[in-house]
């Protein structure tokens, strides 16, 4: 019995769908739709002779807007300056429920409360970055420099924000400029790591332009083995990132955006050092490019519409060498993906305090794969659609219930195409406008992978969706300081396992159940001269099947920001990590995963135009692993300087929107 599909180039041209040439089409009609709406403006603006607004144009709108009942972490700018990281790698860990690991492929992934980042949806200003094949995505190829904010959404999150986000949403808000702006980032680290970016904002009339670009390259990094630093072998790399924007404000209550960006890098895969065989990879070329277009408007008097339409391209070239001196090819793999989709979001109030939300998301993903140079391409297709209502009613002015439905469908190359009806419901209870408690429950589903429904070593396409059940009670306080928590509990259902059968052939069935349970801690405090960050994760995830810990999900986690500053802008930041141990099956082994310890620092001083900071990292160089066979850099020290001319900020920190 063998679960495959192998579809031959000769046929794939009967099997690509028409929504390809219906892309410009989909443009059109946005920008169609743009102007309509525009032009409705400006004519009821002529018909009741409005005055001048002179007030600043609110241009963040964040639609959806946070879902009163979920917890969210929020990361700030101002805490992403403090430890200058590189990408969002080096932030996510300093926040609550979330896990950082890297591993094989040197990808950098995210868990959030045990979910895999398979099951996470990863937004970009909207957009849903993923790759689609494998649908997971690598927090180092997203750059940190130009983030205004970032939203973690855990437990019941907004069915608005579309199919696929059973374990979370990760929310990632760009700045806005206000321009004349332009600012030139450098760093360099004893790893013989060199890192600059610059960005700069200008502006015509009302129409803004804004741009970023960088350039990190590196030699590899050093690891502690026995208590010396060695230099770990294929862990160079080389990535260069480009972002332009253009804003055009017709009036002070829309926004039009263009938005286009390429990321491109070159990396090696470092070998194991222990439990597996060792794999002699390389990325000749890991690529993302995206283009996208929308605009966000006013709808009827009081409520607002965000759409946009896009296009996101991958393309990655994977050489395997037969020994470490990378001098033999063995093969190489290439992958070309192209995925178009386009969203809407709206919201408006009813009636008396009550606001309706709605949302409609589709996306096509194409994936064509070579397994060596020379071999056929085969191709496969994905189109998820999926319409969103979520209904808020004020019960009274303290008490608020949520309540809503989505429909994710799934039309697939093969198989039964899916749908999942996915509910959301909650009660808020506010006693006072600084206290927040919150009851929820939800119910998520993640569609299988291309790779897990087509893949020639294991694909099964009669799978079924993964299904997920999440319960939360939360509590929230923020006054004189910022406390919240948080109990949940998640069961798991038709989780895809990848089994061997009798006859030797390996293939993925729904016949996983799990489940995880636990509380998060978060505690904050501004003060003149200090500010304290601290946050805390208990989890007990249970692979039910096998009546064991689910992988690499470690049982706490404990994680502190403590920032000194004085009135000479002199800023001393101490960061640590603290993470106990967690198991992994490899084969038929149980391989055990130690707890660790990781700190880091950084002092800084801001001058008018320009600052300068040094970085330590791992400073008690302490040997460590995320994940078996693939150890973390050891001791690293960093220099870099930054040049301020003008200001970039984000317009949504004005007010919100009305």
């Amino acid at each position: 019995m063998k679960f495959s599909l192998r579809v031959l180039s000769s046929n794939t041209t009967k099997l690509r769908s028409p929504f390809h040439k219906n892309c410009l089409s989909l443009l059109l009609a946005i920008i169609l739709l743009c102007t309509s709406i525009l032009a409705s403006q400006e004519k009821e603006k002529k018909e009741k002779k409005q005055k001048v607004i002179t007030e600043e144009i609110v241009v963040e709108a964040q639609l959806p807007r946070e879902l009163p009942i979920s917890t969210t972490s929020l990361i700030k700018r101002e805490k992403i300056e403090l430890l200058a990281p590189r990408n969002l790698s080096e932030v996510l860990s300093y926040t609550s429920g979330t896990f950082i690991s890297s591993g094989a492929k040197n990808e950098f992934r995210i868990k959030i409360r045990g979910f895999e980042s398979q099951k996470i949806a990863l937004l970009y200003d909207g957009i849903p970055i993923y790759e689609p094949f494998f649908n997971s995505f690598d927090l180092k190829t997203l750059s940190s420099e130009e983030v205004e904010t970032i939203k973690i959404i855990k437990g019941a999150s907004s069915v608005l924000y579309g199919p696929n986000s059973l374990g979370g949403v990760i929310n990632i808000i760009t700045r806005r400029p206000e321009p004349p702006s332009f600012s030139l980032k450098t760093q360099y680290d004893n790893n013989s790591s060199f890192n600059i970016s610059s960005s700069g904002a200008v502006q015509w009339k009302n129409v803004f332009f804004s741009g970023f670009a960088s350039l990190d390259r590196s030699d590899g990094y050093k690891w502690n083995t026995d208590g010396e630093n060695i230099l770990r072998e294929n862990s160079d790399y080389e990535r260069k990132n480009f972002t332009g924007k253009v804003y055009f404000y017709p009036n002070q209550k829309s926004e039009i955006l263009l938005e286009a960006s390429y990321y491109w890098s070159e990396f090696g895969v470092p070998f194991a050092t222990e439990y597996y065989t060792p794999r002699y990879w390389r990325f000749k070329s890991w690529n993302r490019f995206q283009v996208n277009l929308g605009g966000l408007f006013s709808l009827m008097k009081d409520g607002n519409l965000k759409l946009r339409g896009y296009y996101v391209r991958h393309g990655n070239v994977l050489d395997a060498f037969t020994a470490p001196d990378m001098s033999e090819l063995q093969w190489e793999s290439t992958y070309k993906n192209d995925s178009y989709g386009a969203f809407l979001l709206g919201s408006f109030p009813y009636l008396a305090q009550n606001e309706l939300k709605f949302s409609f998301n589709l996306r096509d993903d194409n994936v064509r794969t070579q397994d060596d140079r020379g071999e056929e391409w085969e191709e496969f297709e994905h189109r998820t659609l999926s319409i969103g209502m979520e209904n808020h009613f004020s019960l009274s002015p303290k008490w608020k219930l949520v309540a809503g439905l989505s429909l994710d469908h799934l039309r697939k190359l093969s198989g039964d195409n899916k749908a999942s009806l996915n509910p959301i419901a909650g009660l808020k209870f506010n006693p006072s406008v600084y206290i927040d408690i919150h009851a929820t429950f939800s119910h998520k589903s993640r569609f299988p992978s291309m790779k897990s429904l087509y893949s020639m070593r294991g694909g099964n396409p009669d799978l079924k969706d993964e299904r997920g059940t999440s319960y939360e009670l939360g509590l929230r306080y923020e006054r004189e300081f910022l406390f919240a928590s948080a109990v949940f509990y998640n069961r798991i259902e038709d989780l895809i396992n990848a089994i061997r059968l009798p006859d030797g052939f390996r293939t993925n069935l729904n016949i996983g159940k799990a489940h995880t349970f636990g509380f998060e801690l978060e505690f904050q405090k501004k003060l003149h001269w200090m500010d304290v960050s601290l946050n805390y994760t208990y989890l007990d995830g249970k692979n039910e099947d096998e009546n064991r810990p689910l992988d690499l999900l470690p049982e706490s986690q404990m994680n502190v920001v403590l920032g000194f500053k004085d009135k000479n802008k002199l800023h001393f930041t101490l960061w640590g990590l603290a993470v106990s141990s967690s198991e992994v099956k490899i084969f038929d082994d149980r391989a055990k995963v130690p707890g660790y310890f990781v700190l880091n620092a950084i002092l800084s001083k801001s001058f008018p135009k320009f600052s300068f900071f040094l970085k330590g990292e791992n400073l008690l160089n302490r040997s460590y692993v995320t994940e078996p066979g693939y150890p973390m850099k050891a001791r690293t020290l960093a220099v870099g300087l930054k040049f301020n001319l003008g200001q970039v900020i984000s317009l949504g920190d004005i007010h919100e929107s009305k």
